[in-house]
């Protein structure tokens, strides 16, 4: 865990330090950021209004993101993701290192430093596949695994390997971009989750979308968005609105 972190850091400062050079060997970068009025993950509540940045390096069917999330209220909740990602056809397989500061990890066994990658390491390291059944019929089957992380635990303490599957149904109307599904959760992972049962369904989503080009440039955008939540394992429901900005 700790070569791989120190390896996507190193990576990102190489491909910052060489992106003149690297852009005319087919490698692209793009970014973005987002406020949303809540931040929801997977169905559960994580923070309430939050600024969330993104940095994409892509390569052929390679890619590279950073993500994070900090709330406008406090400074209670933090979030910096590192994700490698491969794409062959409809399938996407992707391993990623997710670090909060969230509910989650304030337990007395898990420490908030960043830099700490032993028994107590707030890091979490996933792997995931996703699946696009077929242009025709554009259902997305996905499936993600934490293999590592020392809040990964299940109702009895021990390791969890917290896993989410979500089936997904793009769509568009009236040329708004739309998207429904849901997630589940097939065994107890209370740690990450914050749930303490076992298979169980946590996130029915719709989403809305609609983007605009800006005048004058290549490839910016502003968007708005909308996204209606309903998480029946913990009986809660949010709606979501957020602005994005793409580069």
């Amino acid at each position: 865990m700790k070569r791989f972190v120190f390896g996507v850091l190193a990576a990102a400062t190489l491909f910052s330090a060489g992106r003149v050079s690297a852009q005319e060997k087919g490698v692209s970068f793009s970014g973005g950021a987002d406020i949303v009025s809540t931040y929801l993950w997977r169905g559960v509540y994580e923070a309430g209004v939050s600024f969330q940045p993104t940095l994409v390096m892509t390569a052929g069917n390679f890619s590279a993101t950073a993500w994070g999330s900090v709330d406008f209220a406090s400074t209670t909740y933090k979030e910096m993701d590192l994700t490698l990602a491969y794409t062959l056809g409809p399938v996407t397989l992707s391993l990623a290192d997710l670090y909060w500061t969230g509910a989650y990890t304030d337990r007395e066994s898990v420490d908030r430093n960043y830099f700490r990658f032993g028994s107590d390491s707030p890091h979490r390291v996933e792997v995931g596949a996703s699946w696009v059944v077929s242009e025709k019929v554009p259902f997305t089957l996905s499936w993600y695994t934490v293999l590592f992380g020392a809040a990964d635990v299940n109702a009895e303490g021990e390791r969890a390997y917290a896993s989410y599957f979500e089936v997904a149904y793009p769509f568009s109307v009236k040329g708004v971009d739309m998207k429904a599904g849901v997630g589940m959760v097939p065994w107890n992972a209370v740690g990450t989750y914050g749930i303490d049962r076992d298979f169980y369904v946590q996130n029915v989503f719709l989403n809305a979308g609609k983007s605009w080009n800006i005048k004058g440039t290549e490839s910016m955008s502003i968007g708005i968005f909308t996204n209606l939540v309903w998480n029946p394992a913990m009986e809660d429901v949010n709606f979501v609105g957020g602005f994005s900005f793409r580069m």
